[in-house]
């Protein structure tokens, strides 16, 4: 997994955020407690500066430091006990007023040894959700939403099967890649008509491989292309240009949506080429969904983006009647 350095970043400061919260809101409690009960203020004060006292005291005098820590042990004992019940007597647990961190794991560092703490982990996890939401209607298009029985059960002689039966592969195939992404998983290439699920279902991949931390970057062909249009002849925001292309070509998950729908430039050809190539090469998936057929690809593309599409990309056919046509309908 490559983590995205900036989110990274934010999920630390997250950990941060929480850390103090928590710190906060023990302090609140001590203060409530405190007002309450006057002594427990008392008994901690002492124990905070007991320690230094005795252990003073004793080296300053020339007395045998292992019996002023004896008498140290024995008043800190008695003063908890007492502590306890003093803060059962007001209904609160022996451990109220004690801090304890957020995670058990790391102390609240954010690492376990040199590496990356689970609790930072989730904190990625989650930012990395929320900022794919801005993008895909993660909340509403998710497997559990998908419905076929918008694709006839009828079987059609052309396919072989029905095309409610082909999508169900679809979105058993699906749903194992989401549930088994990793740095290894294959290319898939989505293709059919219109309206038949393609981006409904590349957005519900996407929803599970971020949930599971991976970085997932989705965007249509055109503002693929128009990203890197921006970098090469310096028409618009530069620094959001360069921004965007490396998430292209960093994140661990790239969708490209409507591929075939863009201008058929000299320069539109190349930029796609090396944004696939480039992944190819550096191993990253990437689920692609366009409307052409694979046979027609070469008519589109240069026969080096046709050949890496049909050689390198496992093709699902997405197969039945337009679901938005059938909805205006109902």
């Amino acid at each position: 997994m490559a983590y995205d350095k900036k989110v990274l970043a934010a999920a630390r400061r997250a950990l941060e955020h929480d850390r103090a919260v928590h710190e906060e809101e023990l302090e609140a409690r001590r203060h409530a407690v405190y007002a309450r009960e006057p002594r427990i203020r008392a008994i901690d004060r002492e124990l905070s500066s007991t320690a230094a006292a005795v252990l003073g005291a004793a080296l300053k005098s020339g007395g045998d430091p292992e019996q002023a820590i004896a008498r140290l042990r024995e008043r800190n004992q008695a003063l908890q006990r007492e502590r306890a019940a003093l803060l059962e007597g007001l209904g609160l647990p022996a451990d109220y007023l004690t801090g304890k961190p957020l995670c058990p794991k790391c102390g609240d560092t954010g690492y376990q040894g040199s590496a990356t703490c689970e609790c930072v982990r989730t904190r990625y996890a989650q930012l990395l959700r929320e900022q794919l939401s801005t993008v895909l209607p993660i909340r509403d298009q998710n497997f559990a939403a998908f419905r076929l029985d918008y694709y006839p059960s009828r079987v059609d002689s052309r396919l072989g099967d029905s095309p409610r039966e082909l999508m169900a592969d679809n979105l058993f195939e699906c749903k194992n890649y989401a549930r088994n992404f990793s740095a290894h998983a294959p290319n898939l290439l989505f293709y059919g008509s219109t309206g038949l699920g393609k981006t409904f279902l590349s957005t519900c991949i996407a929803e599970v491989v971020s949930e599971r931390g991976f970085s997932v970057a989705y965007d249509t062909a055109i503002n693929i292309v128009a990203a890197y249009e921006t970098l090469k002849f310096g028409s618009g925001d530069g620094q959001a240009a360069a921004e965007r292309t490396a998430r292209y070509e960093r994140a661990d998950l790239l969708i490209i949506d409507d591929m075939g729908t863009e201008m058929g430039t000299a320069f539109t050809v190349s930029a796609l080429y090396n944004l696939i190539n480039t992944r190819l090469m550096a191993g990253r998936p990437m689920i692609i969904n366009t409307n052409l057929l694979p046979e027609t690809l070469s008519e589109k593309y240069s026969p080096a983006v046709a050949s890496r599409l049909r050689g390198e990309f496992k093709p699902l056919h997405f197969v039945g009647d337009d679901i938005r046509l059938l909805k205006k309908k109902k």
